[in-house]
């Protein structure tokens, strides 16, 4: 594997002194209409469609009643793909109903921890995912800590790391001459967003694995997924040239 990465990094320099170096450009924002059948969802839908709950839960702020009698094991502290709860009177939550998502990932400013939360309903910038057409990453800027308010729930009894966690680090890469297509997930099985043209730089803040691609040069397989900078678009690192940093192709 690491023989691997080292060639596809020298094809990338090879390259690089081969063809007209490529502008720096910052890619926007853009979502366009997913092309699978979606709804928008309510954020009580969104996470029973991610684990496939089919019985009635309540509103957002009942789940921590409903939860338990399905298998889920409330949990002391945010975890990455944990559930969060949401009590109406934290801010950012429905004042009514509460608010329900998935804990994207935590930060830690002076002491006090945020949560950044997958879910829908909730604003920012929608894309598509399990069936929610509404779905977006936002931040929320309420501290957690020592909060009655927010809860933290996961599947089973013993709470396990994420198998698959999204490696968060800045890099860049050059897209393929041919151009590349932007899906809204790591994987081929999500929708196409955008496409980017060719010897385009591209900025990313974190990678992923997802489903398994053939390198355009190398011809070898490479799970590797890279998301662009401030969104949540991904592309395939089999057409990109570049490698991010501590990474492998395979799992």
């Amino acid at each position: 594997m690491l023989f691997v990465d080292i060639k596809k990094t020298a094809v990338s320099a090879f390259l690089s002194l081969a063809v007209a170096v490529p502008s720096s450009v910052m890619l926007s924002q853009i979502f366009a209409s997913p092309s699978e059948a979606a709804s928008t969802c309510e954020c009580v839908g969104y996470v029973k469609n991610r684990f496939g709950i089919t019985v009635s839960v309540g509103n957002a702020k009942d789940m921590i009643y409903s939860l338990p009698n399905l298998g889920f094991t409330r949990i002391s502290n945010p975890q990455v793909g944990a559930i969060v709860i949401m009590q109406p009177t934290f801010r950012g939550a429905n004042t009514t109903y509460g608010h329900v998502g998935i804990v994207e990932r935590t930060s830690v400013r002076s002491g006090n921890t945020y949560l950044t939360v997958r879910g829908a309903n909730q604003g920012g910038n929608w894309f598509t995912e399990s069936n929610c057409s509404n779905v977006a990453i936002v931040d929320f800027g309420t501290p957690v800590n020592g909060r009655s308010d927010v809860s933290y729930w996961v599947k089973g009894n013993t709470p396990q790391p994420p198998t698959n966690p999204i490696r968060y680090v800045s890099f860049s890469g050059t897209s393929a001459s041919s151009g590349i297509n932007v899906r809204s997930g790591p994987g081929s099985n999500f929708g196409v967003v955008r496409r980017i043209g060719g010897n385009q730089r591209v900025y990313f803040d974190a990678w992923q694995y997802g489903t398994t691609e053939r390198d355009l040069w190398l011809g070898t397989p490479d799970a590797r997924w890279y998301r662009i900078s401030g969104t949540n678009q991904w592309i395939s690192s089999a057409v990109v040239y570049g490698n991010a940093p501590g990474s492998r192709p395979m799992p």
